[in-house]
């Protein structure tokens, strides 16, 4: 099909045939395509919330038995949200990202009445980390945090590993480093930053801990022996990475802390 428009590339989507496991069958790299050729801001955003609003009232029974083509309507429109979702940072405008964050469910008492599958959740985590928004998306991530539900710490913290991970992983030592993360710090809210940042840092305390332990139950084979060194000195890397982040947040002057939110 030849596209004309956003809407046409979003039908085609929403009447592809499905298999007996409801994945959409159909050009996946022509959606894309369709969606970066047309895709707008404030289209996208648009479409979003009008097949997320079909899906979210599926899942709690209203229209729930109403069908197309076999296929019920708010798996129709959950697969249209999944790739109009999936293309959004083909854009490159991280201005989208704080609209985003209101689509990562909660847990605990709070959580919705269904339950999002990973296929999703972990497509959503990974565009929204996405460098394909452009050098300046860690700044948009930090000061929107705050946007996310309180019952989503999950993805907050998904996306401070995120973050730090994408800003050392690359560094070479022949290299003056830019470190995005820590460039962003001043605009994220301090309080909600320095929590996760403290949990990353447990949760690397523990991760090294485990590491040094198996290390310790002498190893039966030198592969295994190679591996569990390799274990621990990658803790430890972690663990000295989200201290440094921690330990730039906690330099700033007070009049610069949460300064994205004033």
């Amino acid at each position: 099909m030849k596209y004309t428009c956003l809407q046409d590339v979003l039908d085609e989507i929403y009447a592809a045939e499905y298999s007996g496991d409801y994945l959409p069958l159909g050009d996946e790299a022509q959606w894309k395509e369709g969606l970066k050729t047309f895709g707008t801001k404030e289209g996208m955003l648009s479409a979003l919330a009008y097949y997320f609003n079909i899906w979210d009232q599926g899942e709690r029974g209203i229209n729930f038995r109403q069908e197309e083509g076999g296929c019920k309507i708010f798996e129709r429109a959950a697969w249209t949200f999944f790739y109009i979702f999936d293309s959004i940072a083909l854009l490159k405008d991280p201005s989208v990202i704080p609209e985003l964050m209101e689509y990562f469910p909660p847990e605990g008492k709070e959580r919705w009445p269904w339950t999002m599958e990973d296929i999703w959740t972990e497509m959503m985590l990974q565009t929204v980390a996405d460098s394909n928004f452009g050098p300046t998306y860690m700044d948009w991530i930090m000061r929107s945090l705050h946007l996310l539900h309180p019952g989503s710490r999950w993805a907050a913290s998904s996306f401070m590993f995120s973050m730090i991970f994408d800003t050392f992983y690359e560094i070479k030592p022949d290299e003056f480093p830019e470190l995005p993360i820590v460039d962003a710090l001043p605009l994220g809210k301090g309080d909600l930053v320095l929590s996760l940042l403290e949990n990353e840092i447990l949760r690397w305390q523990e991760a090294l801990e485990r590491a040094k332990a198996r290390l310790c139950k002498t190893p039966s084979s030198e592969k295994e022996m190679k591996q569990a060194k390799n274990a621990v000195d990658s803790a430890k890397e972690s663990l000295a990475c989200a201290e440094y982040v921690r330990g730039q947040l906690l330099l700033l002057p007070k009049e610069v802390i949460s300064i994205g939110h004033r």
